[in-house]
């Protein structure tokens, strides 16, 4: 059986939690080997590229978070039915990366903002309030709960958990988008990810 083993910084998920969830989701026996900030600079050259996460397989290791989480959606079966579908839920992968950029443009990063005041919150909802009045149009145009097609793909699972956890920090971020709210929550029960989820701390 293959055991996958994801090398990350210990006390963070940012770039690493999307492949958490979809080895949760998958059922995919996985292991971590959690890295120190201070021993990070002695153990840099030793990864690719330099940087993390990684994941290993059967002894070959894959660099680069948004690499490992497409490998990772094809092994489950949630990449895309076909390579049209695929290429969507690619597209809201991206962005979620235009997110980080914007917020990023402001000094808002999930970590940055976990336990500040409502000032902070209130700059966390005006940055993210023209991605989330797109989503909430676009579900409108599907079932409601799937970003792409009429079943689940890795898109779901990263926009549902990115957003999300940004509500911990701004607690009324998605008041005003009733059928994305709707569209977490369906993710948010799914098998394995509705335990995984009650059971971690906050995924900075």
């Amino acid at each position: 059986m293959t055991v996958y083993k994801l090398h990350y910084f210990e006390n963070l998920g940012a770039r690493a939690e999307l492949i958490r969830l979809l080895l949760v989701y998958g059922e995919l026996p996985y292991e971590e080997v959690l890295i120190s900030r201070a021993e990070w600079p002695n153990l840099k050259a030793s990864y690719p590229n330099g940087n993390l996460p990684i994941l290993e397989v059967d002894g070959k290791v894959l660099p680069q978070s948004i690499a490992i989480a497409r490998f990772l959606a094809k092994k489950v079966g949630i990449l895309g039915k076909d390579d049209w579908e695929a290429a969507q839920a690619d597209a809201f992968i991206d962005l979620i990366e235009d997110t980080i950029v914007a917020l990023k443009n402001k000094g808002l990063t999930v970590k940055s903002v976990s336990g500040q005041g409502s000032e902070v919150a209130d700059e966390v909802v005006t940055t993210l309030m023209p991605f989330l009045e797109r989503l909430e149009k676009h579900l409108h145009t599907t079932n409601g709960q799937n970003l792409v097609g009429d079943h689940l793909t890795w898109a779901d699972i990263s926009v549902a958990d990115w957003f999300r956890r940004y509500s911990n920090t701004a607690p009324h971020l998605l008041d005003d988008f009733p059928v994305f709210k709707k569209f977490t929550d369906y993710v948010y029960g799914l098998p394995n990810i509705k335990e995984y989820v009650a059971a971690r701390k906050v995924a900075l």
